[in-house]
């Protein structure tokens, strides 16, 4: 009986100018002070209208807060995880890419096709050394967000030889796809494996804390993310975003203090 929208509009309504500013932020299109302040006000005006349907009080309350997950919680991580997760893999020095395997002479995978390279994955899958092109054809699925493509290379890459580092990312990015189909509790145990195979592994430590983030575990967040902002070299644009999911974390840690 109020005059205003009812709620479940209005919620709509706020979740989607939260991931309009987490678009403008991923694409640089907003300064990091600037997507702070809008995020929070959004977020004030969320807890308002959560407060509000769970009291009985008028649409205009006051904004509060309480012990449950903040309603934008999950849509803050959503809304620029692709992008932002992306330009994060940017910091990572590329990779020579030579692989020999059973073939006459190393062969340079900047020069070749995802076609090419999965006609030779596949006219060699006995063959150990395969592991690692396999792993970087997995790679650029992976990046280009074609995550069916780039599972089973990711799999099958794993049952070969692969360093430390290489089968790090592997897992991580495994258990990252798996959190992104909506199994947090698997996700979890390949994002596990990853830091017990090579606990420097940045990106497992970002994928870890972005789940534990979406899963409103402040603290465990924190582990993880913070000390992603001493690496050298961040470029700007995802130091930002890791500043805002830094901030959120410690926001949510407050709020449950």
């Amino acid at each position: 009986m109020g005059d205003g929208p009812p709620v479940s509009r209005r919620r709509t309504l706020v979740e989607a100018d939260i991931l309009d500013v987490r678009r403008q932020l991923a694409e640089e299109e907003l300064d990091a002070a600037t997507a702070r302040r809008l995020l929070e006000r959004y977020r004030q005006e969320l807890d308002s209208i959560e407060a509000g349907a769970e009291d009985g009080v008028p649409e205009h309350a006051a904004p509060g807060r309480s012990g449950r997950r903040p309603a934008g919680t999950l849509l803050l991580i959503g809304a620029v995880i692709a992008v932002s997760v992306t330009a994060y893999l940017a910091i990572r020095p590329r990779e020579g890419g030579f692989v020999t395997g059973n073939m006459e002479a190393p062969v340079d995978l900047s020069e070749v096709t995802n076609d090419q390279m999965e006609a030779v994955i596949a006219a060699n899958q006995d063959v150990p050394e395969i592991a690692a092109m396999r792993l970087r054809l997995a790679d650029r699925y992976f990046e280009a967000g074609e995550f069916s493509n780039a599972l089973p290379h990711y799999l099958g890459a794993l049952d070969g030889d692969l360093d430390r580092t290489r089968r790090a990312r592997a897992l991580a990015r495994v258990g990252w796809m798996t959190f992104q189909s909506g199994n947090a509790g698997i996700a979890r145990s390949y994002l596990d494996e990853a830091l017990a195979t090579d606990d420097g592994y940045a990106e497992a430590h970002l994928f870890l804390g972005l789940l534990l983030l979406a899963e409103a575990d402040a603290t465990g967040a924190l582990e993880h993310l913070e000390p992603l902002l001493d690496e050298e070299d961040l470029p700007e644009g995802t130091r930002e975003a890791i500043e805002v999911w830094v901030a959120e974390a410690r926001r949510l840690a407050g709020a449950g203090g």
